[in-house]
């Protein structure tokens, strides 16, 4: 009897053992799992983190471009910084010709890439850490007077002034093509174009921001 009573007790011990044993593992795959799961957590809330930080610092560099677009209709049209269209003027970064070399986005070959930009042509600090570079291009094929032969034209107006029917149309103006460039913190790109001419009503025609 006694012999039997042993034999339960050794065996009721070793059931413990074992549950315990499983126990253990299962808690151990159980930690193991929840630590897969909180790293792949981190992993994904610095992802998101990541990318509203950069949809944020592409918004600072897209409100950016709007200090270039200012800049050049200021050149062009009211301080006279360009004071000769029908020439280049690479100390204002115009040219009185459509450049070569553009990609397939029409980005001129100047600011395809930083080394390809004039040392002296003009540069804007935007702030943020928001560096500014443009190119102007009046829209025609060479340098000289804008014919129509040879540069794209726009009406000087877009509707006719009351009171002036009969009078002659104002001879129409060049359009001018200004590309923009703005390099930000963590290596942030945008680029930029505004269509612009020397309308009285309004000189931005139209702007996009080019995509990849």
């Amino acid at each position: 009897m006694e012999s039997l009573m042993h034999t339960l007790v050794l065996s009721r011990t070793s059931r413990r053992r074992n549950q315990r044993g499983v126990i253990v593992l299962i808690a151990l795959v159980a930690m193991l799992a929840l630590g897969y799961a909180g790293a792949a957590l981190m992993r994904s809330v610095d992802a998101t983190t990541a990318v509203t930080g950069n949809i944020g610092l592409s918004q600072g560099a897209v409100l950016a471009t709007d200090a270039a677009v200012e800049h050049a209709i200021a050149a062009l049209f009211e301080r006279n910084l360009v004071p000769d269209s029908t020439s280049d003027d690479e100390t204002q970064s115009y040219y009185a010709s459509q450049q070569p070399q553009q990609d397939a986005r029409g980005i001129p070959f100047p600011l395809q890439q930083l080394a390809n930009y004039a040392v002296d042509a003009r540069l804007i600090d935007a702030g943020d850490g928001n560096i500014v570079r443009y190119v102007i291009e009046r829209m025609c094929t060479g340098a000289g007077p804008a014919t129509r032969d040879r540069c794209f034209l726009a009406p000087a107006v877009d509707t006719p002034i009351p009171g002036t029917a009969g009078a002659p149309e104002p001879a129409p103006v060049p359009l001018f093509r200004q590309t923009i460039r703005v390099d930000g913190p963590a290596g942030t790109i945008v680029f930029a174009q505004a269509w612009l001419a020397d309308m009285p009503a309004r000189r931005r025609l139209a702007w996009r921001v080019l995509s990849d």
